[in-house]
């Protein structure tokens, strides 16, 4: 396999190379410093103070934007630099101003400007500044990529699950996002910042560890080291199968539920809702009865006093808490199902 170095200027970047740089490979996190002030401002004070930055890694396979073209560009998809390259095009764009704390540049103060506020001469040190970027070459495969994209994040902050967004494979990312694209994992209040950072995905996993019968913590290091295990190797389509058709039961018996309800459903609950929808269709509720018992036990009747309420207050992650949040939860769930067979 074959890697060489360049230079790219930021002028060349931004009106070179901007439309063939492509941040879409599968592995690959979100913008995830968009609201991160600090973090782009100190970037952009070390591109305006020539300051050392890592190389940018993108990888070019061969495709090219236009292939009708006389001479095509080639695309290069960003490996490592999505973060730094999003925030030079965000700042270049006059997106943000450098925050208030940001040290001077020599004896030129630069808090709270943009780059069109800069003076010419620091305007043109940003773009005169010149990234180190490593190419991988068509002989990389996507595999060898997702490779080096894990293991250059393994000294950054990475969550567990977006660390494992690279352990699981192509196929088994699908598979997740299928799933957090339901109507039910729509519905949820997964904030915007919950999405940045997979937690939706996280809580797919933990959904399918509980259905599987897996005896595990929640915890990082748990959590990793069961998507480690997964791997590669499709998830079990069976179990797929059954979280999805759960959620459209669920959906279907949540259908008067308002936004407010969903609200306050919270997300620590939903592994252990799987496994009392599976309880529920073995008995045979219907969608509508098992929405009534939903509603009562989660939202109505909801005490964050009682047993049930202090395993979603305190240890959400431990595994003993975690067993004993989804008995209580079976637990009532079949008495309510015992007293509509009475009613009957």
């Amino acid at each position: 396999m074959a890697r060489s170095t360049v230079q790219w200027s930021t002028y060349k970047i931004i009106n070179q190379m901007r439309k063939q740089i492509n941040f879409d490979l599968p592995f690959q996190r979100r913008y995830v410093r968009r609201k991160d002030r600090s973090w782009q401002s100190l970037l952009m004070h070390t591109v305006l103070t020539d300051g050392y930055i890592p190389n940018l890694l993108v990888w070019k396979n061969g495709d090219v934007l236009d292939s009708n073209a006389r001479k095509p560009d080639h695309i290069y998809y960003a490996v490592d630099c999505l973060q730094r390259l999003n925030t030079l095009f965000l700042f270049v764009d006059d997106g943000f101003a450098l925050s208030d704390d940001t040290p001077m540049v020599g004896d030129i103060s630069v808090s709270g400007l943009k780059f069109s506020e800069l003076p010419e001469d620091l305007q043109q040190a940003v773009l005169n500044y010149s990234f180190s970027v490593t190419i991988f070459d068509e002989s990389y495969s996507l595999e060898d990529v997702e490779e080096i994209f894990y293991r250059v994040n393994q000294t950054k902050p990475l969550s567990d699950i977006e660390q494992s967004q690279v352990l699981l494979g192509e196929d088994n990312r699908s598979i997740l996002k299928r799933i957090t694209e339901s109507e039910l994992f729509q519905r949820i209040n997964f904030t915007k910042a919950d999405i940045e950072r997979y937690v939706d995905r996280k809580t797919v996993v933990q959904v399918i560890a509980l259905l599987s019968g897996r005896d595990m913590s929640f915890s990082g290091k748990d959590m990793k080291l069961y998507m480690r295990e997964i791997g590669k190797t499709p998830i079990d389509p069976v179990i797929v199968s059954e979280i999805e058709k759960s959620a459209e039961y669920m959906m279907e018996g949540f259908q008067d539920w308002t936004l407010n309800m969903f609200k306050r459903l919270k997300k620590s609950v939903v592994p252990s809702l799987f496994v009392a929808a599976r309880k529920a269709q073995e008995k045979n509720l219907s969608a509508a009865e098992f929405g009534q018992w939903a509603q009562k036990f989660l939202i109505d009747e909801y005490d964050k006093d009682s047993e049930f309420g202090e395993t979603l207050s305190r240890k959400t992650a431990n595994k003993e808490v975690i067993q004993r949040r989804t008995d209580l939860m079976v637990q009532d769930l079949e008495a309510f199902a015992n007293s509509l067979a009475q009613g009957n």
